[in-house]
């Protein structure tokens, strides 16, 4: 379920992004956009590991999660990559929150 966006909310996706982004490469439906967008990226913190996360191997449960401003990303959908720190990854799930963000799970390619 989708929740519609709130007016009060429209200038957030850029404040968060400005405070926490990262840039990355994005690929939507097999063809890169052509200028890097901004990502709030989470996840356990540290170097990325063989075997898809952040963090130390076999101690990592948590699925590293991107979010991206939902003007930035029309379209997103699983499948679609996003490259970022050098490592690229699959997206997963992605879902827009109501805020003007697209929230998903990372999978690394």
């Amino acid at each position: 379920m989708t929740i519609p966006a709130h007016p009060v909310f429209a200038e957030m996706p850029d404040a968060f992004l400005d405070a926490f982004g990262e840039t990355g490469e994005l690929t939507i439906g097999g063809v890169p956009l052509p200028q890097p967008v901004r990502a709030i990226v989470r996840g356990p913190f540290g170097g990325v590991v063989d075997g898809g996360g952040y963090g130390e191997p076999g101690v990592n449960g948590m699925s590293p999660r991107a979010s991206f401003a939902e003007a930035d990303v029309p379209g997103l959908s699983d499948d679609d990559r996003f490259t970022f720190m050098g490592v690229t990854w699959i997206i997963r799930e992605p879902s827009a929150d109501g805020r003007g963000m697209v929230r998903c799970e990372l999978e690394r390619a």
